[in-house]
């Protein structure tokens, strides 16, 4: 009895640690996909309203992308994806970026694609002078 009882917790101790190997991977909710870093770019809201995330991942090939705020709101209106091979991706966002929040995953055209960078078209809140940074993730 001893004995099952811990083959029990041993048990209960590896999915633990196999369920937090997972969460820490940045694993996606299917658990078969993994977000990875992009790149981070800080806008700025005193007369400009256009930036680019230079992202350069060539070894990396993602099939959607999202965005994160940091520091402030981020009014995002459009973003256009432009690929390794120069090919664009024009992608309508139309959402309000909240500090500490993330965009749902937008989807890229065709398959796998590797980035070059994200040109980001955004408007800041009325009367408000400072800055945020915004941070793409690539979905592998």
């Amino acid at each position: 009895m001893r004995l099952q009882n811990m083959a029990v917790i041993a048990c209960a101790l590896a999915c633990g640690l196999v369920a937090s190997d997972v969460m820490a991977q940045g694993r996606d909710r299917r658990g078969d996909d993994q977000w990875v870093q992009l790149g981070c770019q800080d806008v700025s809201f005193i007369g400009r309203d256009r930036d680019s995330i230079k992202v350069g991942r060539r070894d990396g090939r993602f099939k959607a992308i999202r965005l994160a705020a940091r520091g402030n709101d981020v009014e995002m209106l459009d973003l256009k994806v432009i690929y390794a091979n120069g090919a664009p991706d024009d992608i309508h966002v139309r959402h309000l970026l909240r500090q500490g929040e993330h965009t749902q995953a937008l989807d890229l055209k065709g398959r796998e694609r590797a980035i070059d960078r994200i040109d980001m078209t955004y408007r800041a809140r009325p009367n408000f002078r400072g800055k945020a940074t915004v941070c793409a993730e690539g979905l592998g």
